[in-house]
């Protein structure tokens, strides 16, 4: 299922997004999406330069698009380069976290959503603190505090249990990721 959300990179999606147990694993199996792939190693771009970078662009079209496993990688790729501890590193580290509680949510193992979403809370919050004190609505293109409502939004619809298999996709408040243009 693919939302009608406008599409910020031009690179193509994989034959399938990754869910363990259900899918090869992309780069360990060979029959894996990913397998034999050169793993990037991009330059690092301050967060002001977020247009530009389109590994980041890429990983927001496959969160979207629930390429949750994937859209992590990409990130982690970037987040990499970072400084761990400050507003970009924070911020991607979050969006890593949400992004893998998903694949959680998908999994059926509420525990790890549950886990993974208190974790990604946490940087999102240490992101709003500091861009209020510089006074910053939006980072690398997001609307920051209007998306975590909508996530508050989204996990107020939900009744994971687990061992239920939910893909979030399917729920129309699904925090989609829009950028600012």
């Amino acid at each position: 299922m693919q939302l009608a959300v406008l599409r910020y990179s031009q690179r193509a999606f994989h034959k399938y997004r990754y869910v363990p147990s259900m899918h090869p694993h992309p780069v360990i199996d060979p029959k894996g999406h990913s397998y034999k792939k050169e793993e990037e190693k991009p330059e690092y771009l301050p967060p002001e330069k977020w247009k530009q970078n389109d590994l980041y662009l890429y990983g927001i079209d496959l969160f979207n698009n629930g390429y949750w496993w994937e859209a992590h990688e990409a990130w982690e790729t970037i987040w990499l380069t970072t400084p761990k501890t400050d507003l970009e590193g924070q911020y991607l580290q979050g969006l890593i976290q949400f992004s893998a509680s998903l694949l959680k949510l998908f999994s059926g193992s509420e525990k790890g959503f549950q886990n993974l979403l208190r974790e990604s809370q946490k940087r999102f919050h240490f992101c709003l603190k500091e861009m209020s004190e510089r006074k910053m609505r939006h980072f690398m293109g997001l609307d920051l505090e209007n998306w975590i409502k909508n996530i508050e939004t989204f996990c107020s619809c939900l009744e994971p249990s687990e061992g239920k298999e939910t893909d979030a996709l399917h729920f129309t408040s699904f925090p989609a990721l829009i950028l600012e243009s």
